[in-house]
């Protein structure tokens, strides 16, 4: 299967992946269907960019995503049901209580469960939801990805306890709490009003300082009870400082945030930059691997960093590339030790269609993919 834009679909091309959308996940269409004029029309009305189609250029390329849909949708419910207690906990002035993220419990288990079964695999992240679905689809993502960097971070490195020792026990338990943590760390958005979250344009200064209070807001409504872990709360609260004390609430930096939130703040601007918002378009998976990889040791954790790029393939099975000399290409497959140098399948040259070929960039250094640079300058990760 192969990644195509809305805007170029062609009819009678075969889909070879449901194209989830809603407050439910249930599929707009099913994997197999063939598109007709009727059908794109509904995707570009549904916001959806593009969708993953079998065809002529993709036999044999498997696009993994990083959890399933079935898991998608068991978390998109659980996570709308939690949010519709929690605005009325707002509305109130109520703690959430615990019980009432019983089912993301279920939620957190089955995304570790695929995350290990798909250890060393290139995958892909992004979701292909419309900006409407961001707010319930951002903290599944999150959680996807934050868990993949913290397993393969404590695999290495263990865990820091509470004196800043490393500890190598109880991974599994430690996880877990990172994924509960991961999945409610946005949930203090609720308490901003939806024409702030939602506007199209730039805030306003005011708008901004409305929009920074969300991390405490979202530690009320999970505070007051002894269930909650203060592993959860620190994911909460400090998924927006950075490593060197440019964030927010309260400007703190490198230990004094704890490593969970650390990660958290990791995956979170990942999949800011990388989804479709109202107020910004999705950008593709190797731009938001440069942001992420030229904020190691300034926005986020080195270590993490370190752990992060050697996880997230910046061009994944699927995704289309443009080569340096014109030629446009297809990722074929990407190696675990050469993450950005795949290997690619040629379908067009620079005059126009040719016939496909499969070339190793590992093996033929002078071939480079354009527009890649692990490291560029002057970005400022910061995601609201």
């Amino acid at each position: 299967m192969r990644l195509v834009a809305t805007s170029d679909l062609q009819e009678d091309t075969t889909l070879a992946r449901d194209i989830l959308t809603g407050r439910d996940a249930a599929p707009l269409l099913r994997a197999g269907a063939k598109l007709n004029a009727r059908f794109i029309e509904h995707l570009n009305r549904a916001g959806i960019l593009g969708v993953y189609v079998e065809d002529q250029y993709s036999q044999g390329i498997d696009s993994q995503p990083v959890i399933s849909g079935q898991t998608r949708g068991l978390a998109t419910r659980a996570i709308a049901a939690v949010y519709d207690e929690a605005k009325r906990c707002v509305a109130s002035g109520r703690t959430l209580e615990p019980e009432a993220t019983d089912e993301l419990s279920d939620v957190v288990d089955q995304i570790l469960l695929e995350i290990e079964e798909l250890d060393g695999k290139a995958v892909v992240l992004a979701d292909l939801c419309a900006a409407d679905a961001y707010n319930l689809q951002h903290p599944i993502d999150v959680t996807a990805l934050g868990l993949l960097i913290g397993r393969r971070l404590i695999i290495e490195h263990g865990w820091l306890d509470y004196r800043g020792e490393r500890q190598d026990d109880r991974h599994e338990e430690r996880l877990f709490r990172l994924g509960m943590g991961l999945l409610l760390s946005d949930i203090g958005k609720l308490a901003i009003p939806e024409a702030i979250l939602n506007k199209p344009g730039k805030l306003s200064e005011e708008e901004w300082e409305i929009v920074k209070t969300h991390p405490k807001a979202g530690v009320r409504l999970v505070r007051d009870t002894g269930a909650w872990c203060p592993l959860v709360q620190a994911c909460v609260l400090r998924h927006h400082e950075r490593w060197d004390g440019t964030g927010y609430p309260e400007g703190k930096s490198s230990t004094e945030v704890h490593e969970m939130a650390r990660i958290a703040a990791v995956a979170d601007v990942y999949d800011a930059i990388t989804s479709e918002r109202v107020f910004a378009p999705a950008k593709p998976a190797h731009v938001g691997v440069q942001a992420i990889l030229a904020g190691a040791g300034t926005q986020f954790d080195p270590t993490i960093i370190d752990v992060f790029s050697r996880r997230v393939a910046p061009f994944p099975p699927g995704v289309e590339v443009e080569l340096t000399d014109g030629r446009r290409a297809v990722v074929v497959s990407v190696s675990e030790l050469a993450l950005d140098r795949p290997v690619v399948r040629v379908i067009s040259g620079v005059g126009g269609p040719a016939s496909p070929v499969d070339i190793s960039l590992t093996a033929d250094p002078g071939i480079q993919i354009a527009g890649w640079n692990p490291a560029p300058a002057g970005y400022s990760a910061q995601a609201a």
